[in-house]
Parts: C-alpha cells; sequence; structure tokens
C-alpha cells in the first residue's frame, strides 16, 4: 500500500516550482553545494526508470507515476529519517501544464492522485521576466524549449497558472525572480528560506 504523508515526520518538505528556464535548478544546485545534507529531489525528468519513461511517453499519467514514485523512493524515506528535501518541481509543475490539464480524463488523474502526493511544507515560485525566460529557452535550444520560445503566449499561460496557485498555497512561500537577481543573491534567499520555514 502507497504510504501517505504522515504529518509525523521530522523532515521539511521545499518545493521549488517554475516554468523551464526561470533559474530553480541553478539555484537549487548552488545551495547544495553549501548544505550537501540536505537532499536533492527532481520530481519531474528524473534519473530514474519512471523518469525515462516519462521523457520518452509524456504525458499527464505518465509524469503523476513519476512524481509518485520519487516521493515514495527517496522524499518520503528522507523525510522519516528528519532530512530537509529540495524537491525540483511537483504536483504543481503538472497540473500548471494547460491547455492538456484542462482536458477533463487529465483533470480527473489528477485529482485522483493528489491525495497520495506529500504535500509541500513550504513552496518557492520561481520567475523570469518573458523576454529574459525566451531568451533562455532559445539558449538551450531543445525542441521542446524551441516549442516554448516559439508560443510566448503559452508561456503566459502557464504563468498565470503558477501564480494562482502561488496566491492560494496556505504555508510559507517565496517568490524569486531570477531577472532581478544574480545567481549568488537567488541561492541566497533561498538558503535564507529554507533555515526560516
Amino acid at each position: 500500500m502507497l504510504n501517505k504523508y504522515p504529518e509525523r515526520y521530522s523532515g521539511k518538505l521545499i518545493v521549488c516550482e517554475g516554468l523551464d528556464c526561470s533559474g530553480k535548478t541553478t539555484a537549487i544546485k548552488e545551495v547544495l553545494k553549501a548544505h550537501p545534507e540536505w537532499v536533492y529531489s527532481k520530481g519531474m525528468g528524473s534519473d530514474t526508470l519512471m523518469g525515462k519513461f516519462s521523457r520518452k511517453f509524456p504525458s499527464t499519467l505518465t509524469f503523476l507515476v513519476e512524481l509518485l514514485y520519487v516521493q515514495q523512493s527517496l522524499v518520503l524515506p528522507n523525510l522519516k529519517h528528519g532530512k530537509t528535501v529540495l524537491q525540483d518541481r511537483h504536483e504543481l509543475s503538472i497540473s500548471s501544464y494547460v491547455p492538456s490539464t484542462q482536458h477533463w480524463h487529465n483533470r480527473k488523474l489528477i485529482d485522483a492522485f493528489h491525495p497520495l502526493i506529500a504535500p509541500p511544507d513550504a513552496l518557492v515560485y520561481f520567475t523570469v521576466p518573458l523576454e529574459e525566460r525566451v531568451r533562455r529557452l532559445r539558449e538551450k535550444g531543445t525542441k521542446y524549449e524551441m516549442q516554448m520560445a516559439d508560443n510566448p503566449e503559452l508561456i503566459t499561460l502557464r504563468e498565470a497558472e503558477y501564480a494562482r496557485e502561488y496566491e492560494k498555497f496556505a504555508g510559507p512561500k517565496l517568490k524569486l525572480d531570477t531577472g532581478e537577481y544574480g545567481i549568488k543573491e537567488t541561492a541566497e534567499r533561498l538558503e535564507g528560506f529554507v533555515f526560516n520555514s
């Protein structure tokens, strides 16, 4: 049976969210250099077998299964041992993937998986101005990133979903604009937030 998220666990789950090229992964890795005792978890696009499968066959279902697998195999065991886990992408990355997730069958899948997914103790939302994001997407240049760069209306649509969910989140939260701060200051702000959450 799957473990539901037990509140008695003493660890802390800090979720870092945001669209591609918002700087979250770079900031997390910078913070982890100073805190190797903290645990890095990639919720989507992980190096696990399920992550490789979901990259090859991307869908709401495969992303949800991957997220659940990562939670069961990495996140919950570390929280149980009192560790701080910095999660790079979580449920919000899936639910904000509009317009795909506006289809009724994907909405039903998200609703079905929601009770099984560990909620964040704190949320960090990474964002960046549209022009800078498009520049970063083009610089990376993968097929998906070029598709996003060529369709900035999709970026705006998804950012609106992220912003809506960020406002609804009731726990400790922080919004970081990586167009405003350099990597060092972004990492310092993330580190301070983790300590104070």
